[in-house]
């Protein structure tokens, strides 16, 4: 999938894996729909996978996240691990500076608002960032407090 991956990349032009579905029995169904979002997240030209896989009555395609009772199967545990590693599923991201006064952190595309505090001053200051997709590049964010 890399090389794939790869080949696409040398356009120059985004990649997007849509309708994601993996299509194997079901004891390595979850393993093999991991590798695959791994190896998607990890590239630097792919910009977002979309699943195929929403529940359906009459059935799934190939892979379904639940079961009938909407209870999570493998392949939504899956899902599930990979968000909460990768801070997809977090309410809320802190931490402390460096002795160099600099926090990094990597974040989804979305709204955040940011809090920052400095407790020897009492200093509290707080602002609104939007991360789009047409932030290509790691920029930073500088606040003084």
């Amino acid at each position: 999938m890399r090389s794939a991956l790869d080949t696409l990349a040398a356009t120059g032009l985004p990649i997007w894996l849509t309708e994601v579905d993996v299509q194997a029995p079901p004891n390595v169904q979850a393993k093999f729909f991991e590798q695959v979002l791994r190896e998607g997240h990890a590239h630097p030209q792919v910009k977002g996978m979309v699943t195929w896989s929403g529940y359906s009555p009459s059935g799934c395609y190939q892979m379904c996240l639940t079961d009938g009772n909407f209870r999570n199967l493998p392949t939504g545990d899956v899902v599930d691990k990979l968000l909460r590693e990768w801070g997809g599923l977090r309410g809320q991201t802190t931490g402390l500076t460096d002795a160099d006064g600099f926090f990094e952190a990597s974040l989804f595309h979305g709204d955040y608002d940011i809090n920052i505090a400095h407790p020897l001053s009492n200093s509290i200051a707080s602002h609104s960032l939007k991360l789009t997709s047409d932030d290509s590049q790691p920029s930073p964010f500088v606040v003084h407090v």
